[in-house]
């Protein structure tokens, strides 16, 4: 998504103290040091390589019996300007590290308030919103979140060749291709859904309830919250899609309208060449209709999206993002 249009000015150089507080002086305090502490390392560094060369050179003299009182007295000299200069190195670098710490001290307490002062608006906005979910109903339905924007289903945003665009659905293909199989509907499959629960923070593939009767595609969510028993469990699920302010819908929906998706890590069989399934379509957060035409050797599910048949465009998607084909 474009940034144009959401750029900010600059705070006033003349008010960046008043407005940052402490941390900004002790900041500047810090950067002043620093270059201090690097004059005071290369000035021991040089004194080392000075003592060096003076013992080379003394043990020379020796070897000509050339060795006086004198060279002594220079590297003993040597020695007590590299102590100085250590000490010197030392204490600026002590300085700093304890500047560091009063600047990480702060700016952490800012964290810690500014965190509280969320939480408590997420709580009152929570408690705002639980009048609004009525777990006893049947069906679906949506809650956006505050300020809600229109669903961005291309992950972030990102721009990307024609890989990464989600397949345009051609309503004229075969619903069943030759050779491929079709996954039953009826009321056997109805029952196993039902019997399907979800708990906190699963990751799913979820179908909103259409609004104002356009067709809703299945997308990528995580579940936040679980109410009541049996045939009356709801669910509220979170999009895992964040718009352009930051903001994520929430939803109210029920278990025959969300699949698990297997957590990282499971262990799942291959899929069988033609096997009709949903698929997360690569940088999205949407599932499609697609058609397996076989498994890569990283575990990846090699799949021709639905509105993709005509060309020779395949997509990779991992494993556990493929799951069984709901209507």
């Amino acid at each position: 998504m474009s940034s144009r249009g959401n750029q900010r000015r600059g705070p006033n150089r003349n008010s960046e103290v008043g407005e940052h507080g402490e941390e900004l002086a002790v900041w500047k305090d810090i950067k002043d040091k620093i270059p201090l502490s690097t004059d005071a390392f290369n000035e021991s560094s040089a004194n080392v390589l000075e003592i060096r060369d003076q013992e080379k050179r003394m043990a020379e003299m020796k070897e000509r019996s050339t060795l006086t009182s004198e060279e002594y007295k220079k590297l003993d000299s040597l020695f007590r300007k590299g102590v100085k200069a250590n000490e010197n190195a030392s204490q600026i670098l002590t300085e700093t590290i304890e500047k560091l710490k009063v600047l990480r001290a702060v700016q952490k307490a800012k964290e810690e308030q500014q965190e509280a002062n969320t939480s408590r608006a997420r709580a009152k906005e929570s408690a705002a919103a639980s009048s609004v979910y009525d777990f006893d109903g049947s069906g679906d339905s949506t809650v956006p979140s505050p300020n809600p924007a229109v669903r961005g289903r291309m992950g972030g945003g990102s721009k990307g060749d024609r890989d990464s665009v989600p397949p345009r659905l051609d309503r004229s293909t075969p619903a069943a291709k030759a050779g491929s199989v079709e996954p039953q509907t009826g009321p056997a499959a109805n029952a196993m859904r039902t019997k399907q629960t979800f708990a906190k923070d699963d990751e799913v593939a979820f179908k909103p309830k259409p609004m104002n009767n356009e067709q809703t595609d299945w997308i990528l969510g995580i579940v936040q919250e679980v109410r009541g028993e049996g045939k009356s469990r709801r669910y509220r699920v979170l999009d895992a899609d964040v718009d352009e302010n930051g903001h994520q819908k929430d939803f109210r929906t029920s278990a025959s309208s969300m699949i698990l998706i297997p957590k990282e890590g499971t262990i799942l069989p291959p899929l069988e060449t033609g096997k009709i399934v949903l698929a997360l379509y690569p940088n999205t957060t949407t599932f499609y209709k697609a058609e397996v035409m076989g498994m890569d050797g990283d575990g990846k599910v090699n799949l021709k999206f639905e509105g993709e048949e005509s060309s020779n465009t395949m997509q990779a998607v991992t494993r556990r993002h493929v799951v069984e084909y709901r209507g």
